[in-house]
């Protein structure tokens, strides 16, 4: 997949962008807080309708205005040309393929790939488990409909669950919800298993490249409680009433999950350096593309946000080496790449973007 052009209008500081977006090498340059990563952001949003950068939603919109939209222009391996338009306003969101309407996020999300290496990926070892709860939902939700489905699913009921603990639900109503959660609970547990394996062998492979010696990474499912099955999760939820009712939320189920990131020094995040943690999770984030187009069929497009320039030179060269030269990229920075081949460059200064020469 690649993409062609975009337009965009009251996103963050941009007020309205169109930007030729066909070459495989982009480059958007200019000084920090000029709209580079909002630019990046925008672009990332049609994998999911998530942003990388934060979970609300509400940050998007430019100051002052109630909404924003975009339209992409995409050249895609399953269905050719495309063109895929999203609206959003303080009544909801409005998302249209060729013109007509997706009324379902599940007939959407993983569509159309896009992988986002930013620095901010360092919270993937050093952030909470949610961090990388987030990276392991959107990596698997986007290659496998029952694994999102039943993520739906047990999320909206641990929601209605933590809302009967709040308002002090009888036990019937509870033993409800409880009976709803459990199977969901049960497949999320066996996908990310299967998933997390998935992870592990093809970040094993990738990490060869950027690393300067075999330093065994490894990437373990670290389960808040054993989810053996259903019945045996009902159970674990009724044991727990008590606990569940004086804290006001659910304390065990998958929604408490961790994963674990290791080398052969041991735990990442205590022992690795700092140029072994980037490595790590440009590794991590080249995996998740490759898996991508190994499951979906369709090749990702890398968004690199100001993170090639903070690689030492041994993982840069790696970071080529590993991620295939079929993939678009689209990279910003505050100074022009020094390697390989040129670029189809953009000046970035307030929020506006315009073309310079190639470099």
């Amino acid at each position: 997949m690649r993409f062609r052009n975009l337009r965009l209008q009251r996103f963050r500081n941009i007020g309205f962008a169109e930007l030729d977006l066909s070459e495989d090498r982009i480059f958007l340059l200019g000084p920090n807080g000029q709209g580079k990563s909002n630019l990046l952001e925008a672009l990332g949003l049609v994998t999911a309708l998530r942003s990388f950068r934060t979970q609300s939603m509400a940050a998007l919109p430019q100051l002052g205005a109630e909404g924003y939209a975009a339209v992409y222009e995409l050249e895609h391996e399953l269905i050719g040309q495309t063109e895929l338009e999203l609206q959003s306003n303080k009544v909801g969101r409005k998302l249209m393929i060729d013109g007509e309407k997706v009324s379902r996020l599940g007939d959407f999300i993983g569509r159309f790939p896009v992988v986002p290496l930013t620095s901010g990926d360092l919270m993937l070892l050093r952030g909470a488990p949610s961090e990388r709860r987030r990276f392991v939902d959107l990596t698997l939700s986007a290659v496998d409909p029952v694994y999102y489905d039943a993520l739906r699913r047990y999320h909206r009921g641990v929601a209605e669950r933590n809302r009967l603990l709040k308002k002090g639900g009888s036990d019937a109503e509870l033993s409800a919800f409880e009976a709803e959660i459990a199977p969901y609970a049960v497949v999320i547990n066996q996908c990310r298993s299967i998933g997390v394996a998935m992870i592990r062998k093809t970040l094993k492979q990738v990490y060869t490249d950027i690393a300067e010696a075999d330093e065994g990474p490894e990437l373990e499912f670290s389960p808040s409680t054993a989810v053996g099955d259903a019945g045996a999760f009902r159970q674990l939820l009724k044991d727990g009433r008590k606990r569940d009712q004086i804290i006001g939320s659910t304390q065990k189920g998958p929604h408490r999950d961790d994963f674990q990131l290791s080398l052969q020094v041991g735990g990442a995040r205590e022992y690795a350096s700092d140029g072994q943690q980037r490595g790590l999770c440009v590794a991590l984030r080249i995996a998740q593309a490759k898996i991508f187009e190994e499951r979906l069929k369709v090749r990702p497009v890398i968004l690199a946000d100001d993170v090639l320039g903070e690689l030492d030179p041994h993982r840069k060269a790696g970071f080529w080496q590993a991620c295939p030269p079929s993939y678009q990229i689209i990279a910003s920075g505050t100074e022009l790449p020094a390697d390989l081949g040129r670029w189809s460059v953009y000046e970035v200064k307030a929020g506006t973007f315009v073309a310079s020469t190639s470099a």
